[in-house]
């Protein structure tokens, strides 16, 4: 499967733009891993310093997260930078799988911001 992923706001400042792009599940042992979609990038699904916006600059104070299909488990919703007064969307904070990722990025993907 695959879902969308993304950030209402880069740097927790909406005046910063937002971003989504696509998880793809690989299974029980790999788990979740990420793409960008073109014409934003590509990348490999398993290098994730070779998506732009995978730095630790970029992600610092930036919340991302998935919508779910169901809010039984949770009570977080999935922030809609087009409708943020929208708040029917169930959704998974993934602020720390991106934070954790893209740690080890910082000079590699340092021009691309």
């Amino acid at each position: 499967p695959a879902r969308i992923v993304g950030t209402p706001a880069w740097n927790g400042q909406v005046e910063n733009g937002n971003h989504n792009w696509v998880e793809v599940w690989l299974g029980e042992e790999q788990g979740w891993t990420f793409l960008e979609g073109a014409p934003a990038g590509g990348g490999s699904l398993f290098e994730p310093c070779s998506h732009w916006f995978c730095t630790p600059a970029k992600m610092e104070q930036t919340k991302v997260y998935v919508p779910q299909w169901e809010r039984v488990t949770n009570d977080t919703i999935y922030p809609m930078a087009w409708d943020f007064a929208n708040k029917d969307i169930p959704g998974q904070n993934r602020t720390s799988y991106y934070h954790e990722a893209c740690k080890p990025c910082g000079q590699q993907n340092a021009l691309l911001l």
